[in-house]
């Protein structure tokens, strides 16, 4: 590698890392907005008023689900994407975010039959709108993230959510009841539209027929298929649980699992505009995607895993401290989920080698192996109990990290062995960590929990380091990455 290249490399790296870190830092600061926000309105509102909005949101979820059909995906994926390219995306997402909108409002007398709730008749129509507003949104986005303006998107984010929660407080005080939600809903995906329309300074060209918008709507359609197996597995535990064991158990089910996936999925979705931005520059100026992938699987899963393992360890002590001491059913679950949630990290980085590899039909075909398998897997430990379906849930994310990493073998290329074993070194690293944090909170009990909770987790952060330093496959990434960070920090200019 020549001197220009190894420069053009470090630059590269720091832009991902300095983007990677924008998004971690939007992703604490969306948390707090988050969690001011359920502790704010529910003071001002009624639980009747979360719970009639709350009967809408798994289907405006779906909604969105629909309305992307993989299209921001393709727009993402392409290493060269023209003007005219770009535009036709935007009209595309346009409309069929038009059109699930309309669904979803034509479908209100359906949704207020299902519920006996004539309160719907207004709500679901209006939360439409959101559907399309994020549709329009959604090509703005990708052409922030295909420029690394990271820093654009992060803010569009957090200004949605300050403003969609200052005009909620201010209707609930009003006295408006739950239609401080929805238009908390609507003013956040309205603000975030304007705000992400503004700083792209980006207007679409008029639709053209040609410029492969055939191949991009395909390419699309087989991401946004292969994402609806992805929400079917990830929801089919949740309708099992209120099925079989009722709203208690589902509640103490949703509380664990929300606890493990809330933090990560909102570090982890937004990710993937870094890193599949970050690794199509890569391959744009002749480097190896796949090295810089692998590296990225050490930082996010080390991460990922570190976070979850500490938890898991404490989790006696932390979940009634954060909850109340109600919830202590949830522990348990929430340690099973954790153990599958440390696996399931990396098979979200085989998910972005996927997109950058540009092998959509690859993940469709894996996805409708493992999507089915993993479902069989949750129901089978759904006869078990509410920790049978934890289980069956960490059972599922265990065998589909190495079936993926095999299908890319085959499909891509990509070393999948050496892939394999550097998550294994850091799932072996989260073990002890867990481990220590578990341990060392015990010793010491009884302490006040907040005291516990702070032991357990430098204890397990130093187990975790210890290990990780220790094996030698991981002791020169973990060196490395504490470079980076490092470097992260200064001027760009500084290492290009």
């Amino acid at each position: 590698m020549t001197n220009g290249s190894a420069q053009v490399d470090v630059s590269l790296s720091v832009r991902g890392a300095r983007g990677g870190g924008l998004i971690l830092l939007g992703s604490g600061a969306s948390f707090a907005i988050q969690l001011a926000s359920l502790l704010i309105l529910s003071r001002l509102l009624s639980p009747s008023d979360f719970g009639v909005v709350a009967m809408v949101t798994i289907f405006v979820a779906l909604g969105n689900l629909l309305r992307d059909f993989g299209l921001p995906l393709a727009g993402l994926q392409e290493q060269s994407l023209s003007r005219q390219q770009a535009s036709n995306l935007f009209w595309m997402s346009s409309a069929i975010a038009a059109v699930c909108s309309i669904l979803l409002a034509v479908s209100t007398p359906v949704l207020v039959a299902l519920f006996h709730e004539p309160r719907l008749t207004m709500i679901v129509p209006s939360l439409a709108i959101v559907v399309f507003i994020g549709g329009v949104s959604s090509q703005l986005q990708v052409h922030l993230a295909r420029g690394m303006r990271f820093g654009a998107l992060v803010a569009s984010d957090l200004v949605g959510q300050l403003v969609g929660l200052a005009v909620a407080i201010a209707l609930a005080i009003a006295g408006t009841g739950y239609w401080a939600l929805v238009a908390q809903s609507l003013a956040a995906a309205l603000l975030t539209f304007i705000h992400r329309w503004v700083a792209s300074r980006w207007m679409p060209l008029a639709p053209r027929r040609g410029h492969d918008a055939l191949r991009l709507l395909k390419t699309g359609a087989t991401y946004g298929t292969a994402q609806m197996l992805t929400f079917a597995q990830s929801n089919v535990d949740t309708l099992l649980v209120g099925a079989q064991l009722g709203a208690t158990q589902l509640g103490y089910y949703n509380r664990a699992y929300q606890l493990l996936t809330a933090p990560a999925g909102r570090f982890l979705d937004p990710l993937t505009q870094v890193v599949v931005t970050t690794l199509n520059k890569a391959k744009a100026t002749q480097r190896d995607p796949d090295a810089l992938l692998y590296k990225i699987q050490f930082g996010v899963g080390t991460l990922i895993v570190w976070l979850f393992a500490v938890t898991a360890g404490t989790a006696p002590i932390l979940i009634p401290l954060v909850l109340g001491d109600q919830w202590g059913p949830a522990v348990p679950i929430f340690q099973v989920l954790a153990a599958g949630g440390s696996v399931w990290v990396f098979s979200h980085v085989s998910y972005w080698a996927f997109i950058v590899k540009e092998k959509p039909n690859a993940l469709l075909s894996y996805n409708l192996v493992s999507k089915p398998l993993a479902i069989a897997s949750i129901y089978i430990g759904s006869q078990f109990g509410l920790v049978g379906v934890a289980w069956g849930y960490a059972v599922a994310m265990g065998f589909s990290w190495p079936l993926n990493l095999l299908w890319l073998a085959r499909t891509a290329d990509l070393p999948g062995w050496r892939f394999l074993a550097n998550g294994c070194r850091i799932l072996l690293g989260g073990a002890f960590g867990g481990a220590a944090s578990f341990i060392a909170y015990n010793l010491l009990a009884p302490v006040p929990p907040l005291v516990g909770v702070t032991v357990g987790t430098l204890a397990g952060t130093a187990a975790m380091a210890a290990v990780l330093f220790a094996l030698p496959g991981s002791r020169p990434l973990l060196i490395e990455w504490m470079r980076l960070m490092r470097s992260s920090l200064l001027p760009l200019r500084k290492v290009s």
